[in-house]
């Protein structure tokens, strides 16, 4: 190579053979790099598939806890523990199975809700209720008429769905247990109430109804709104939808200001706000045997009447817009379906198994006890299973 000088600048004349090695070299170094991509392209692809497909053949005690059980014992995940709630108390279990607080009360048919820091515990056909933050720290009450349905909002605000004797009442009360709101809804006007669904603000209510009309039938579907939108109406009716030929036996808010109805044959969505408008309407074919719901997505399993022993339910998931995200057939029976972040979970009298979103099955197993109650922990792959005589704690491994 040679070398010339020209106005304190260097310029460099590469000859012909340099050029050649220079091209070759950076030709070389074009094929590393795509080989190199191409290569971790492969090592993120096999780590995505291993991930969702892979498959847990061991499950681990993590803990054993000795308890008086009931056939009124239910839990549920919350925070990251487990709330375990009966007729005669509640207590709450961190991740590692310890009871971090317990309390009593006497709660007939017990039922429960809970949002934010706060939980309700309420009598079904009953007039006690037990509201609780997640210190344990307890206050009771009672209702004039018992109770229906209830829902609890993240400020502590619980929403009612009493059975009076001249009619229904939706009725809502403070964390101090100040009647916030009280609406008379009666048969001939508004039609029987199915269910209840308030919104995580407590600013808002949706009612399924089913309205009965000789030998018509359609459901109705009410939006309550006890703010400045709803208080310019006058009864806080803000919005209704009717749907002929059909029983709408869930309402749930979801994340987004969505809300989903379930439908015997479809699935309604709505997007709330000063207006309420219907999103997506998915059509269900299938008999519907079960349904869960949280704030992202919602889950059901469906009857395939035309399918062999081996395919005789369907497991499906939609997001809240209304789009499948999965489908899984199966053939063992079950008695509770259960919804995590990104997993199913269905439990029978001995059966448990996990599903994922890619509709894998990752784990499988029948027990020689007999399991009363399953629920998910705040935990991934820990879950609580109970028995008539005990509960464990149990990890995936």
């Amino acid at each position: 190579m040679e070398q010339k000088k020209k106005s304190g600048f260097s310029v460099y004349i590469n000859s012909n053979e340099n050029f050649q090695n220079a091209l070759i070299l950076e030709q070389r170094k074009k094929r590393y790099r795509i080989g190199l991509i191409i290569a971790l392209m492969i090592v993120a692809l096999c780590s995505i598939l291993a991930y969702r497909y892979r498959t847990y053949h061991n499950i681990k005690v993590v803990k054993t806890i000795s308890k008086d059980l009931t056939e009124s014992f239910q839990s549920f995940s919350y925070k990251k523990g487990t709330i375990c709630y009966s007729e005669d108390g509640i207590y709450f279990l961190d991740g590692k199975g310890n009871e971090k607080w317990n309390r009593t009360y006497s709660i007939k048919n017990p039922q429960a809700s809970y949002c934010g820091n706060y939980i309700v515990i309420a009598s079904k056909n009953g007039n006690e209720i037990a509201l609780l933050d997640n210190d344990g720290q307890m206050k009771k009450f009672s209702v004039s008429y018992p109770i229906v349905d209830v829902e609890i909002a993240k400020q502590g605000v619980i929403a009612l769905m009493l059975h009076g004797d001249k009619g229904n009442y939706i009725e809502l009360y403070d964390a101090a247990q100040k009647k916030l709101v009280s609406i008379k809804v009666t048969a001939s006007q508004n039609g029987y109430p199915m269910d209840i669904a308030l919104s995580s603000d407590g600013q808002n209510l949706v009612v399924s109804y089913l309205v009965v009309d000789g030998i018509n039938v359609k459901s109705r579907i009410a939006f309550y709104n006890f703010g400045m939108t709803g208080e310019e109406k006058g009864d806080q009716l803000i919005g209704g939808f009717d749907f002929k030929d059909c029983v709408i036996s869930k309402v749930s808010y979801m994340s987004g200001s969505k809300v989903v109805a379930a439908a015997d044959d479809k699935l309604i969505f709505f997007k709330t706000g000063k207006t309420i408008s219907k999103n997506n309407t998915v059509e269900i074919r299938k008999t519907i045997k079960s349904i869960a719901v949280n704030d992202k997505y919602i889950a059901m399993v469906l009857e395939n009447d035309t399918k062999s022993a081996q395919e005789k339910y369907q497991a499906v998931v939609y997001n809240k817009n209304g789009r499948n995200v999965m489908e899984h057939e199966f053939s063992s029976e079950y008695t509770k379906l259960l919804l995590g972040e990104k997993e199913i979970v269905l439990a029978g009298n001995y059966h448990f198994s996990v599903l994922n979103f890619a509709g894998h099955e990752m784990y499988q197993k029948d027990f020689k006890k007999r399991i009363s109650n399953v629920s998910l922990t705040g935990k991934k792959r820990r879950y609580l299973i109970t028995y008539e005589d005990n509960i464990n704690l149990l990890e995936l491994r």
